[in-house]
């Protein structure tokens, strides 16, 4: 196992199911909260709704709606691509909320297990994923953890508390997701970033967009 340091806090960068790290309290707690005012209410038409019982239910908040201080969150991922890509081992890569931005699953809720598309439409290849969560303890929702999956089932899983961030690698078998039904009357908070490189990586085999793990369909509630 190797380590990775960001802004002079350290974790551990986990090899299985693909590489991974957790980092409790790498952001300013006021930031974040001054983040999760931001979010727009449910109701609001500028959410990208997705309601596929089989795949996913939940709200995407694109750029659009970011407030001053979601802008100051996205400039200080951005910040850490330095340390992300060497940590990685990665060429140097940009950042962008494309597909990402705000995320709101509400209860009922969930994300099937699957693995990310790999290319934007201006051929930049996707790297890492960063999803920052913002769930404060008494509001974690039963259900919302995230699970990383190899090929058989899950193999580790991710409360999201608040300032809590993961930070992954994604390629064809990078499986993750929450299929579970959210229960409670909590929506699951979270804001996701990800990173691209120009350089296309060793291991591509074409683009794709989404795939579905066969055994990591939604779980009703």
């Amino acid at each position: 196992m190797s380590l990775i340091y960001i802004n002079d806090v350290s974790a551990t960068l986990e090899p299985l199911p693909f590489r991974y790290c957790v980092i409790d309290n790498l952001w300013s707690p006021g930031l974040l909260t001054r983040v999760r005012d931001e979010f727009p209410g449910p109701s609001d038409p500028r959410w990208i709704r997705y309601g596929d019982p089989e795949h996913e239910e939940k709200l995407e908040g694109p750029s659009r709606m970011f407030g001053a201080a979601t802008r100051e969150l996205v400039a200080a991922i951005e910040g850490t691509e330095k340390s992300i890509r060497e940590a990685f081992g990665l060429p140097p890569m940009v950042l962008s909320t494309e597909g990402g931005g705000y995320h709101q699953t509400n209860p009922g809720g969930g994300l099937a297990i699957h693995a990310d598309f790999n290319r934007t439409e201006d051929g930049l290849y996707r790297r890492i994923n960063v999803i920052v969560y913002l769930n404060l303890l008494h509001e974690l929702p039963v259900g919302g953890d995230l699970e990383l999956w190899d090929a058989d089932g899950p193999v580790a899983k991710v409360s999201p508390s608040f300032n809590r961030t993961l930070i992954f690698e994604t390629h064809d078998a990078s499986f993750h997701g929450h299929p579970k039904a959210l229960q409670g009357s909590q929506p699951r908070l979270s804001f996701a970033a990800y990173f691209f490189t120009p350089d296309r990586p060793e291991n591509y085999s074409g683009a794709h967009s989404t795939i579905w793990h066969p055994r990591g369909k939604r779980t009703p509630s």
